[in-house]
């Protein structure tokens, strides 16, 4: 005769192969979220990289600002170049923009201009030669005409903003103080 014995060995097992499958099911879903949405973040960068313009990385380097002319129309001397990993700029792509707070005054005034009287160390930096692009790594020089917007004698604080097209935006801020002379560096 035999004899029956009741076990939950056998039921235990089934439970915990159930749980075992159920984890292996959630986990391949889980990865493969996962897998997709690191596909298409790769595949939605690779297409941005694809419709950037190219930026030409315009940085102008300056070695020399200073004042150049004090009376009916001040002027700045400013020394300038490219740096050598960029490629040419064109002379209308630079502009300068100069901000001036008059003392006592309350309102911001701007004097504005592009770099196209910009000549090599041999120019004067006020004739417009034939420098139609800044190649990296020559040295340019060029004279800043302020108009009676920014008159130097009255600002003792000023601003000058360099932009270049598809490239960089540099801000200097100049201290005239409040006896400005011909040659001070504004460095």
């Amino acid at each position: 005769m035999r004899r029956v014995v009741q076990d939950n060995r056998a039921e235990a097992g089934t439970s915990a192969l159930i749980i075992f499958i159920g984890l292996v099911i959630v986990s391949s879903i889980i990865s493969g979220l996962i897998l997709g949405v690191g596909a298409n973040i790769f595949s939605e960068a690779k297409s941005d990289a694809q419709q950037n313009t190219p930026n030409i990385q315009g940085v102008v380097n300056i070695a020399v600002l200073e004042i150049f002319d004090l009376g009916a129309v001040d002027q700045l001397h400013i020394v300038f170049e490219l740096p050598y990993v960029g490629t040419p700029v064109a002379d209308t792509s630079v502009s300068w923009v100069m901000m001036c707070l008059p003392t006592g005054g309350n309102n911001v005034v701007f004097d504005q201009g592009d770099f196209t009287p910009a000549t090599t160390m041999l120019g004067d930096g006020q004739t417009v030669a034939d420098e139609t692009e800044f190649i990296p790594g020559t040295i340019y020089r060029m004279v800043l005409d302020l108009t009676t917007n920014c008159d130097l004698d009255s600002t003792e604080e000023a601003t000058l903003i360099i932009i270049v097209d598809k490239g960089r935006t540099q801000e200097r801020f100049l201290e005239i103080g409040a006896a400005p002379y011909e040659g001070q560096d504004l460095m």
